[in-house]
């Protein structure tokens, strides 16, 4: 008999006893039993699990779902949402195109979720949670998952989940979505909200209520917006208030693309604006952006407006949305309840209306024109200028010179310009300037692309006025406007006007005493060299006594290359011979880039004295 135990490498064992038997068959009863247990237990407390208030699965790509819910006393709420932050994939489309983002970084503040779910206060419009902010578990690829607990007060909730993954870009254009293979995250995109009693699913009347509560101080809302749209209102002020300017649009570092703005009604001088270097970000995309401050405005008239590019608003999203889409527009509230009786809206119109003095409109590619008007006296007129921007200068763009003294007294500079709607490019101007007595002189002029009737881009959103209008400000000045007096300049000396190509220009004068004269000359240099230029030389003795030279010039307007001239020198009394030299390009109606501010003027003019004297009446 072999005995229990190990022999060699054979392992013997012996048949268990009845004891062991017994103990075997407890122990395998005991388990049966625990697991029935733990299975009544675990059933038990899934049929106690409150019902959720708010569910969302089922999501597509390009998705934005609402609902939302209402608590009538503090308490805790479950939160379960799975969603994916910004994708990894650093060859994606997005990355490409953003590519300032830093999609490395889980908590980035500008890089977009690609699937992310918010909690919104309906009342106050502010965000109570966000999947994005909460502290998430990391799943597989680009997966998030939250379950945890948030305390809120009483009070009705919006939620979203907006289901946006980083390749998806819009529908109407036929190619969202392009990386099929991302289909199964969005798929996997789910949020559920928890809570005992006293929370229920809000309805579509709760939550209009709530939102009535937080409009009911408003004076202007502006928020019925879709694309290309424009909307504006006037409002007035009985004495001075505190607003509200709560603003959400699209903007970024090209310009403001869906944007709101409060003028003054009166002077057209921009209060405050929408932009991107002044504002925050709103949510989803970082061209998102939002404003919410406190203003305290005078007793005065005032305008809102707001506008709309062809892309990218509530009708649809072509990135993730922002926080508030409801509000999306521009709402402006009375902080105390009392001073809504003390503002009053009336209808604007941010167009000109009336007979203007100069109208160069409906400017064509490759247009350039040119219109005056006198004032019998001092006066403030009104300029509506409508142009292309690009870089940094105006390449269709308008100015006003003096008819006398040649000066600029205005001139459309792109940093002074505002976003005329549509493409960013469209810029405009409607401000009011002051101006003495006297004649001035108009001037548009266009590149050889974008504009009226032939746009290569989204038009503005008042295309008929692209070019230039001058209005008088008010009834009171209407009557010192008259029609442009070209008059004679008795003050002139001598003159080599609209000079063309390869031409060599002379005129003599005279000067029958010692005295100082005023040149001024237009012509085309660069790199330190003048190639159409003037000088005066002594009749008698050949000598050059004056000379444009390139860093006496300054910028004549438009092209780099237009160079002016206005100073004074002084000549000996002698006969003077007067030439004006130009080379085989660019010259007085023969531009071959942006003429100058006073192309009329191509050429050079000597007055006599150092100031304008009284214009000749005939």
């Amino acid at each position: 008999m072999i005995p229990t135990g190990q022999l060699g490498s054979i392992v013997v064992v012996t048949p268990p006893t009845r004891l062991a038997r017994t103990v075997i068959q407890l122990l395998r009863q005991l388990a049966l039993a625990t697991a029935l247990l733990a299975g009544l237990v675990l059933s038990g407390a899934i049929a106690q699990a409150p019902t959720p208030v708010v569910e969302i699965r089922g999501l597509a790509a390009g998705e934005l779902r609402t609902d939302g819910f209402a608590l009538d006393r503090r308490q805790e709420l479950r939160i379960h949402a799975v969603g994916a932050g910004p994708s990894t994939d650093q060859s994606n489309w997005w990355a490409r195109t953003f590519g300032a983002y830093n999609l490395s970084s889980d908590r980035n503040e500008h890089a977009p979720w690609q699937g992310n779910a918010w909690i919104l206060d309906a009342r106050t419009r502010t965000v109570v949670w966000e999947l994005r902010a909460a502290d998430t578990d990391r799943g597989r690829r680009d997966v998030r998952t939250f379950d945890g607990a948030v305390r809120l007060p009483p009070g009705t909730y919006e939620v979203y989940y907006a289901a946006y993954p980083a390749q998806w870009q819009s529908r109407s254009t036929g190619w969202f979505d392009r990386d099929r293979s991302r289909d199964d995250l969005t798929r996997s995109f789910e949020l559920a909200i928890r809570a005992e009693d006293g929370a229920r699913r809000a309805t579509r009347d709760d939550l209009a209520r709530a939102r009535d509560d937080f409009a009911r101080t408003a004076v202007i809302s502006l928020t019925k917006v879709g694309p290309s749209t424009s909307q504006r209102t006037g409002f007035t002020l009985d004495r001075p208030t505190e607003l509200e300017v709560y603003a959400i649009g699209e903007a970024g570092d090209g310009g403001a693309f869906d944007a709101g703005w409060i003028i003054d009604a009166d002077t057209r001088e921009r209060i405050w604006q929408l932009e991107y270097p002044f504002s925050d970000h709103a949510g989803g995309a970082e061209k998102n952006r939002s404003d919410r401050r406190t203003l305290k405005l005078p007793a005065g008239r005032y305008a809102a407006l707001y506008a709309t590019d062809d892309s990218h608003d509530p009708s649809e999203w072509n990135s993730p949305p922002p926080y508030d889409p409801a509000f999306y527009g521009l709402t402006i509230r009375v902080l105390d309840a009392s001073d809504r009786a003390r503002v009053h809206t009336f209808a604007y119109d941010p167009w000109p209306v009336g007979t203007p003095a100069v109208a160069l409109t409906r400017m064509r590619d490759h247009d350039s024109r040119s219109s005056g008007f006198t004032l019998s006296r001092p006066a403030t007129v009104r300029i509506y200028a409508i142009g292309e921007g690009s870089g940094n200068r105006m390449v269709d763009r308008g100015w006003i010179i003096d008819a006398a003294t040649r000066a600029r007294v205005w001139t459309m500079d792109l940093d002074d310009t505002q976003h005329a709607g549509g493409d960013t490019k469209n810029r405009m101007v409607d401000r009011t300037l002051k101006l003495e007595k006297g004649s001035y002189l108009v001037s548009f002029t266009t590149d050889d692309s974008h504009a009226y009737n032939a746009w290569n881009a989204a038009p503005p959103l008042d295309p008929e006025h692209w070019g230039i209008s001058i209005y008088p400000a008010s009834d009171a000045d209407r009557s010192v406007f008259g029609p442009f007096e070209e008059r004679r300049d008795v003050s002139v000396i001598a003159e080599i006007l609209r000079v063309g190509d390869d031409a060599h220009e002379r005129t003599r004068f005279s000067m029958d005493r010692d005295g100082d004269v005023r040149i001024y000359a237009v012509g085309e240099g660069s790199d330190d060299q003048m190639f159409d230029y003037a000088w005066i030389q002594d009749a008698k003795s050949r000598e050059i006594v004056w000379e444009m030279r390139y860093r006496a010039t300054e910028h004549a307007g438009g092209a780099g290359k237009n160079r002016q001239i206005n100073e004074t020198v002084r000549l000996r009394a002698g006969e003077y011979i007067l030439h004006y030299r130009s080379d085989g390009s660019h010259s007085f109606e023969d531009w071959n880039s942006d003429p100058p501010d006073d192309p009329t003027h191509w050429g050079v003019t000597v007055y006599r004295g150092t100031k304008k004297v009284v214009e000749d009446p005939r």
